[in-house]
């Protein structure tokens, strides 16, 4: 293709270059202006010329082309310009040095040596002085000249790292820096750039530093060797690691378990896993912690109101000496009574302490029971027996809570007045038929001071102090329908209620299901609704003869109420009866006036 002359129709394009941009021949380096050699055409092609640079003076000598062999020649590698910043970028001389700060007034001393850090940046070549933290020194520590360009004398000569070595004296804002020593970084610079480091130097010591350190060191010494080895807690850790004291107690009618910990002698207190009573449960009632016999034994200058008590003012601990079986133990004010312990306390007390733990004590105190009393049914003494057997295997009646399920019976309930604020309180009572919760929501009035809403959430109630015969505890028996007569007075939680009303299903719940209840409730029923009906119908006759007395006449004078003052549409103007004026009924407006009875004198026709 090479000898085809380029002539339209001989030549072909090549589709792949896509870059037509001329190679630009003046540019600008160091800020000076030249023309640089192109070494390539249009879209950075290769051009003919570079291949004919090694060719001699003849052009038409050129036979051989050593650049396609060897390739082009290469000019020497330039040494990369690596900015000053960037050298030295985050690379800092550290020198350490002090100075002595005059104090004034004070009987021990007259001055103070402090000691800090002289640190130089060689990226920017500034400095900045920084004291490290000392204890209840009394003066300001931290930062004592802020990173920056330091001048070193009236020409505004800043500092610079030649100006900087160990054993002189550096000038800074006024106050005058010995240096005695530097870090392994700063004497290896310094050292490649031709400068001798002087020796290292002593600091001088404070005198009031070290006399306080003094102080404090024979303080510790002496709390150190107080403590006895038989206290170690090192000690006790290996001995009794994994050694835990059980006791089983009760507070306020629950049970928990006692943990005495003898690694640290901590106490904590867990909810007993066995005895379940159907509260919410309690896994943590004290973490573990260090209990003092009595936590309100406090100096009266001690300041308890702002300030935690620590172990210098409490005067002992509980040990495992003041655990005994059948005694009260007071823990935070809270009295516990230990019932009983496991073997391995047992054990413990026998062999390491010599003493005998008493056996166990019985404590009844099975307030809450189990069992539920399914279904609506007579309250029997042997029906309770019977459950009272069976209460451990007791189960969900699902059949009774699908047959009546969202069957409620609803009453009307009023508050007995003990207070001034309960008169004319009133509520809905739901009894629900498919578990036998109540739940009672109060009617909202105005201006009563109340919020309406729910007062008792939906649960199973039981009755106060009733007694079953026969039986060697007492099972609670709770509220049935058969406890609510219309007129009868319920006790729910110490709440005196008086039961006024009873919603239209609950007769025809009773009527429809009467050998579920007893005799008396369903007279009272009937009684009650069949009363209310009278009643009704009574109100609704008295209503009718009020409205037939409405017309009276006497002396052909008839009292008529207006209901509309004028018919619908247009009355001509004119008389309306005798006895009243001409009255123009456009544009006329209703006033009180209109509402009262008018009598008037009706005209024979």
């Amino acid at each position: 293709m090479e000898d085809v002359p380029q002539l339209p129709g001989y030549s072909f394009r090549d589709y792949n270059l896509q870059d037509f941009k001329l190679n630009p021949k003046c540019s600008y380096l160091n800020g000076h202006r030249f023309i640089k050699d192109s070494w390539c055409g249009v879209g950075k092609r290769p051009i003919d010329v570079m291949s004919s640079a090694y060719s001699p003076e003849n052009p038409e000598a050129v036979d051989y082309d050593p650049s396609l062999t060897y390739g082009r020649s290469k000019g020497y590698p330039k040494r990369q310009v690596i900015p000053h910043y960037v050298l030295f970028a985050q690379k800092c001389l550290n020198f350490k040095a002090f100075f002595r700060q005059s104090v004034y007034n004070s009987p021990s001393e007259h001055h103070r040596i402090r000691h800090v850090n002289i640190i130089y940046f060689l990226e920017d070549d500034t400095l900045c002085v920084i004291e490290p933290p000392v204890d209840n020194s009394g003066f300001q520590q931290g930062k004592l000249v802020r990173r920056g360009k330091i001048p070193k004398n009236q020409d505004n000569d800043v500092y610079h790292w030649k100006d900087l070595n160990v054993g002189i004296n550096i000038e800074i804002y006024g106050v005058t820096y010995h240096t005695v020593d530097c870090d392994a970084f700063t004497r290896e610079f310094l050292l490649s750039q031709g400068i001798d480091i002087g020796d290292k130097e002593d600091p001088p010591p404070d005198a009031y530093t070290q006399d306080r350190l003094s102080k404090l060191s024979i303080t510790k010494t002496i709390k150190k060797n107080t403590n006895s080895n038989a206290e170690d807690s090192r000690r006790k850790f290996l001995e009794y690691d994994g050694m835990v004291l059980t006791f089983n107690s009760t507070w306020n009618d629950d049970y928990y378990q006692i943990l005495y910990f003898l690694t640290d002698d901590t106490i904590s207190i867990k909810e007993s896993p066995i005895i379940k009573n159907g509260k919410d449960p309690c896994k943590l009632l004290l973490k573990k912690t260090r209990v003092p016999k009595n936590w309100n034994d406090l100096p009266d200058s001690y300041p308890r109101i702002y300030l935690e008590r620590s172990d210098e003012e409490v005067v002992e601990y509980y040990s495992p000496s003041d655990f005994k079986i059948g005694e009260t133990i007071f823990i935070f004010g809270r009295r516990f009574l230990l019932l009983d312990c496991d073997q391995f306390t047992r054990k413990y007390y026998c062999n390491m302490l010599g003493l005998e733990q008493p056996e166990k004590i019985q404590y009844n105190t099975e307030n809450i029971k189990n069992g539920i009393c399914q279904g609506i049914a007579t309250n029997n003494k042997n029906n309770i027996c019977n459950f009272k057997k069976s209460r451990n295997t007791n189960k969900e009646d699902v059949i009774r809570k699908l047959y009546n399920h969202q069957k409620k019976l609803r009453y009307k309930i009023s508050m007995a007045a003990v207070h001034p604020d309960d008169i004319d309180r009133e509520f809905i009572m739901e009894y629900s038929l498919g578990d036998g919760t109540i739940k009672i929501n109060e009617i909202g009035k105005k201006n009563s001071g109340r919020i309406g809403g729910c007062f008792l959430s939906s649960m199973l109630v039981p009755k106060k102090n009733i007694k079953i015969d026969n039986c060697d505890e007492e099972i609670p028996i709770y509220y049935t329908p058969n406890d609510f007569l219309i007129g009868s007075n319920i006790n729910i939680f110490n709440h005196h209620f008086l039961i006024n009303d009873a919603d239209e299903f609950v007769h025809h719940y009773v009527e429809n299901n009467k050998d579920k209840f007893t005799p008396e409730l369903v007279k009272n029923i009937q009684d009650y609704f069949t009363n209310k009906k009278y009643k009704i119908i009574q109100d609704n006759k008295n209503d009718n003869k009020i409205q037939d007395d409405n017309k009276i006449t006497k002396n052909n004078i008839v009292i008529e109420p207006i209901v509309h003052p004028y018919p619908q549409g247009r009355l001509p103007k004119g008389k309306i009866c005798s006895q009243c004026d001409d009255i123009n009924n456009e544009r006329r407006k209703i006033t009180w006036s209109d509402q009262v009875q008018v009598p008037c004198t009706l005209t024979s026709g």
